[in-house]
This record gives C-alpha cells, sequence and structure tokens, in this order.
C-alpha cells in the first residue's frame, strides 16, 4: 500500500492529465473534448503559478478547487481504481475514501509545482480507440523530468466526455493501483482504508 498513498507521480498524472467530464460531443468531434481538457489544465497552472506570493496554500488549494469542481470529476477514476472493492465500501465510506482520496492527490500536486517552473506541456492530436472512445498523449516537462502522460476518454451518454484512465510513461494508472488495493482488502478492510488516507492527509500538511 506504500506506492497508493506515495501521490507525487499520481497527482502528476491524475491534475496535469485532467480527471474530467466535457459538455457532450459527437464521438468524432474530438476537437471539443482537446480544447476544454487543455483549456482546464491551463487554467490550474494559472491559478497555481499566479504572480501574488502572498497567497497561502489554503488560498491556493480553494482558488484550485473552485476550477476542478467546473468540469472536475474524480468519482470515476477512484471506483475504477477501487474496482471490485468500491462494493465493500458503503455510502457513507465511499464519500469518505473519494474525499480523502481527493483531497491527497490535491495537496500532493499544490506542494509539489507550487515553487516550481511552470510545466511545459505539448499535446498531441486524438487518436480514436473505439466509435465512443479516444487518447490524447501529451508531453510535460518540469522541473527538468519530462513524463510521457496520455489520457483516455469515453463519450458517455449521460456525462459527455469522461477520463476513465491515465498512463503514465504507458503504464495504466488505474490498473497499478486497483492491484494495490485488491493486496489491501485481501487482509484489510474498508476502515483500515479511510484510517491510512486519514494518516496520510494528516501527515503531510
Amino acid at each position: 500500500m506504500k506506492s497508493i498513498i506515495h501521490l507525487r507521480t499520481l497527482a502528476l498524472g491524475v491534475l496535469l492529465c485532467g480527471i474530467a467530464s466535457f459538455s457532450p460531443a459527437s464521438a468524432n468531434d474530438y476537437e471539443k473534448p482537446e480544447k476544454a481538457l487543455q483549456t482546464t489544465i491551463e487554467a490550474l497552472i494559472d491559478a497555481l503559478h499566479a504572480d501574488d506570493q502572498v497567497l497561502s496554500y489554503q488560498s491556493k488549494r480553494e482558488q484550485i478547487i473552485a476550477i476542478l469542481n467546473k468540469d472536475f470529476s474524480f468519482d470515476i477514476i477512484i471506483q475504477r481504481a477501487l474496482g471490485r472493492n468500491w462494493k465493500k465500501l458503503d455510502a457513507r465510506q465511499q464519500d469518505q475514501v473519494t474525499g480523502l482520496i481527493t483531497d491527497l492527490v490535491l495537496q500532493a500536486y499544490v506542494k509539489e509545482l507550487k515553487d516550481g517552473p511552470r510545466p511545459r506541456i505539448r499535446y498531441e492530436a486524438a487518436k480514436p480507440l473505439s466509435s465512443s472512445k479516444i487518447e490524447i498523449a501529451s508531453k510535460v516537462e518540469v522541473k527538468g523530468t519530462k513524463v510521457n502522460l496520455s489520457y483516455r476518454l469515453a463519450n458517455l451518454r449521460d456525462r459527455g466526455w469522461q477520463v476513465y484512465d491515465v498512463l503514465v510513461e504507458g503504464v495504466s494508472m488505474v490498473a497499478n493501483y486497483r492491484k494495490q488495493f485488491d493486496e489491501h482488502f485481501q487482509k484489510k478492510s474498508a476502515s483500515d482504508l479511510i484510517v491510512l488516507l486519514k494518516d496520510k492527509l494528516q501527515g503531510s500538511e
């Protein structure tokens, strides 16, 4: 479970790749999700690298959350990462786990990138995976490190375009974290996971 709660790579992959929902569009109309994704990412980076240096971490966090709340939806990735284990949580625990992981990712993102140079991102054109799924690759350079990030989106009938997986250097984040959650639930419970996440959140403040 160590890498589940070591969130620097996860934060970079998730928040720069956009776990987001976009306005519904034709499955063949890829310019809309591409543009929406890029616009949201740039807004996040603008908030993080604003010239006003007197803003506290909490203020930065609130600005970023305000941007995320417009379009972003963490629940899809979190549910996919938990896989079959999602049903082992009751409704209250599902809300708790979603909230804790969201806050951990956000906190790691802010702390990882707040004092460094602005990330440079180069996007590639969307490639179809099927009639209703696409993959958009990007190359991110931050603090001298280059990372290949690809995000996969599905055009869902009731929610529009949704990112359902993020690949970091070709490795599926959903598959990686699902394996670790599976290992956790072989010996431990949902309550144990919540305690673990709360301890990590408190320790990283």
